[in-house]
């Protein structure tokens, strides 16, 4: 086993020690210890249970929320990305029982809206429209809800949905913007879900978040969370009109957006349950370091951002507390350098001085330093990749530049729905020696072109054998992305 190979497994380890934490069945078990309100919204005493849900966690939410109903659920539809059931076969803590009331519908192939996640939106609209004062509707919501509850207000099309939707996240639209556009677009999101059901008794959500900042009107779109006073149309046209596809779109689509659309009028009986989010992964994986004596700090919870500068706040980051550590700077000149580093990013939960007195605590020892969040990518080339092997991939070639650390700083970054762009992997390995490791192979194609055409993918498949792909498979939940910098 060669030196580097210990700290890739290792934050392979640690990053699975995340993902098991925002899996649903630790999460209900956690947050029924924790809310007394949670276990009130599942014991209506005389009254219907009904569920419908819909994201990459929804199958395991599922199996939960069947388990504390038992024979009051009557009926209800989930819709889950294709091969989920096949992936988990043979898991109890995704396996419905046989005579469940429970139809699932998979859909959404590379978490793209299909016309059978259509049909699934139609049949929840009406399952939701049908409820009486002697029902309850519990609905599950995950990442990945919005391409699997889809149903565009017509006369727009689904391609037309698709296109736009395409082509915005290709600019580098964030997932907000990508909501607020899919949900102007759209019947059933945007609270128009739980409109339809105004005549239950209660309306309960079930969120797992995938946002920054866990905003709940926009996790999967919020088809239960209706926006006071706010004009998701507004909205909408904005965005199209900042990356310049306003003028692009088809007629019919415009004058859906342009249309005036409030609720100010409108109160859902029921209440929504904030199951987790990537604070829950994060300090998971404070946990499991800290039991292997690593010391670890979160960076933020919030990394937003183009990859090109986060990847670049990565690099800086490594090399400064790689020089700290070798005693290269002094205390106060790091703490200048890393507070000037921070005044270029905008994440509101970084706290400097915090961050520099964990790192001098530690300063002979290595550390952990934990981000979590969701960057995005510019679709520059016909490459295949996702954000995270691509951010893997510059954070390789940007730290080799430095000429710091180079068996010594390492970096994850990983998709806690293990799915990684239309990729079979969670993610990849950075580092010094990655990027060695390409190019002592002697191949004729620089290693940086493969992130500027996004092909991140064919990269880590031809170096090192494919071994800094972190794989998981589809984890049955999603939390966004987790990055984890070592250095030793």
């Amino acid at each position: 086993m060669s030196t580097i190979d210990n700290p890739i497994s290792q934050l392979k380890d640690i990053f699975q020690c995340g993902v098991n934490a925002v899996k649903p069945r630790s999460l209900f078990q956690h947050q029924l210890l924790q809310k007394d309100a949670l276990q009130q919204s599942l014991a209506h005493e005389g009254k219907r249970y009904h569920v419908i849900g819909f994201g990459k966690a929804v199958l395991g939410m599922a199996v939960q929320i069947e388990k504390l109903l038992g024979t009051r659920l009557r009926s209800g539809l989930i819709s889950i990305p294709v091969g989920t059931r096949e992936r988990f076969a043979g898991d109890l803590d995704f396996s419905l029982p046989p005579d469940s009331p429970l139809e699932v519908i998979e859909c959404a192939h590379n978490n793209l809206p299909d016309e059978l996640a259509t049909v699934a939106a139609s049949r929840m609209k009406a399952l939701a429209r049908d409820m009486s004062s002697d029902d309850v509707l519990c609905v599950l919501v995950s990442g990945g809800g919005s391409a699997l509850l889809c149903l565009p207000k017509q006369p727009v099309t689904l391609p037309e949905k698709l296109h736009i939707i395409k082509t915005l996240a290709g600019s580098g639209a964030s997932i907000d913007e990508l909501n607020h556009v899919r949900i102007a677009l759209s019947a059933v999101k945007g609270g128009q879900l739980a409109m339809e059901a105004q005549n239950a008794f209660k309306v309960y959500s079930y969120v797992i978040s995938d946002i920054v900042g866990d905003p709940v009107e926009l996790i999967a779109s919020g088809p239960t969370v209706i926006g006071h006073g706010t004009d998701d149309n507004v909205k909408a046209k904005a965005i199209l009109m900042k990356y310049k596809l306003w003028d692009e779109l088809p007629k019919s689509v415009a004058q859906i957006i342009d249309r005036s659309k409030t609720t100010d009028h409108v109160s859902i009986p029921g209440e929504l349950f904030l199951l987790g989010s990537n604070v829950v992964a994060a300090k998971s994986i404070v946990e499991r370091a800290n039991s292997q004596g690593l010391k670890s700090v979160i960076l933020s919870k919030k990394i937003q951002g183009n990859v090109r500068s986060v990847s670049e706040m990565y690099v800086s980051l490594a090399e400064l507390v790689f020089n700290f550590k070798m005693g290269k700077l002094s205390e106060g000149a790091f703490e200048d350098r890393i507070k000037n580093l921070f005044q270029d990013v905008a994440y509101d939960d970084l706290q400097s001085d915090d961050f520099v007195a964990s790192v001098a605590e530690s300063r002979n020892q290595s550390i952990l330093i934990v981000g979590a969040g969701e960057p995005t990518v510019c679709l520059e080339g016909d490459g295949k990749g996702g954000r995270n092997q691509e951010l893997a991939l510059r954070f390789s070639y940007g730290i080799q530049a430095r000429q710091v650390g180079t068996d010594r700083i390492s970096f994850l970054s990983a998709g806690t729905d293990g799915i990684d762009g239309p990729t079979d992997v969670a993610g990849a390995i950075g580092g010094a020696f990655v990027a060695k490791g390409y190019d002592q192979m002697g191949n004729v194609a620089d290693g940086m072109s493969f992130a500027e055409r996004n092909d991140s993918y064919r990269f880590y498949s031809i170096v090192g054998d494919g071994k800094y792909f972190v794989k998981t498979g589809h984890t049955g939940t999603n939390v966004m992305d987790i990055h984890l910098l070592l250095v030793s």
